[in-house]
């Protein structure tokens, strides 16, 4: 059972901030893009219907342009790679941070029926998501051994679109469009579910999980299960922040950068 209770609080990111801390640096027109992500070093990435991937540093500049390829899930918080997983291929690339080479991996078949999903994992392993059974299994790709594996409860599945699948924190994150937002430790329990159909993407803040919602930048930590939020400008649908930037895309496909300072 969802222990969620929603708080709140008109805080900005950081405690003791205010929205007009907030400076804009600039804007661009990013109509292609259908979602946005970000790597360890607070480069953003942003992710077009074609597949095509497009970096952009600290100050807004594009730094470096993939191919367009086909494209299931991307997590470049790999660093220094970027993870980028292809379900009809059944296969995942790493790229460099320039998108200038990538090394070609294949699921081994013995892994996975249908892997839907598959995510790297902080210690070099693999997280996949088999539709077959709707199971979750945790591989070792140097020894192809499947060293961990758990099965989905029927009601978490039956009627899921599941698009994105993360491990942080040592807990797993599922998301499935019709419903939210699906929280399992590692033995295969849920401790937590968020309803938030339609939701386009999630991200991480410190102990903190967040995402956009009804023009909010709403978050919740996974130590303490408590809640926090703050506006965001006139239709944001998706948004991330960083330690010194916050970017937001708008309805209009319009991505505007902002920076802030902690004193």
């Amino acid at each position: 059972m969802s222990r969620i209770l929603f708080l709140t609080f008109c805080l900005a990111p950081l405690l003791g901030y205010t929205q007009s801390d907030f400076v804009k640096l600039k804007s661009w027109k990013a109509k292609k893009t259908e979602s946005i992500s970000v790597d360890r070093l607070g480069n953003f990435i942003f992710i077009e219907k074609s597949g095509r991937m497009r970096k952009y540093d600290t100050e807004g500049k594009n730094i470096a342009t993939s191919s367009a390829q086909k494209i299931t899930l991307v997590e470049p918080w790999f660093q220094p790679t970027i993870f980028v997983y292809t379900r009809d291929q059944k296969q995942y690339n790493l790229f460099d941070r320039n998108f200038e080479s990538s090394t070609t991996h294949t699921l081994d078949p013995a892994w996975a029926i249908e892997p839907i999903l598959v995510c790297p994992t902080h210690d070099n392993r693999l997280w996949i998501l088999d539709q077959a059974d709707w199971s979750l299994k945790k591989v070792l790709p140097a020894s192809n051994q499947v060293i961990q594996e758990f099965n989905l409860p029927a009601e978490n599945f039956e009627n899921a679109n599941f698009t994105y699948l993360r491990e942080y924190l040592n807990l797993i994150f599922l998301l499935d469009k019709n419903s939210g937002i699906l929280i399992l430790n590692h033995l295969g329990n849920v401790i937590e579910q968020i309803q938030v159909p339609g939701l386009a993407g999630f991200y991480f803040f410190g102990d903190e999980l967040y995402f956009v919602q009804d023009g909010k930048l709403k978050y919740f930590n996974l130590l303490t299960s408590q809640w926090r939020e703050h506006l965001l400008p006139a239709n944001t649908i998706q948004a991330i922040i960083t330690d010194e930037r916050l970017i937001t895309l708008g309805t209009n496909k319009l991505a505007t950068l902002y920076k802030y300072t902690i004193e």
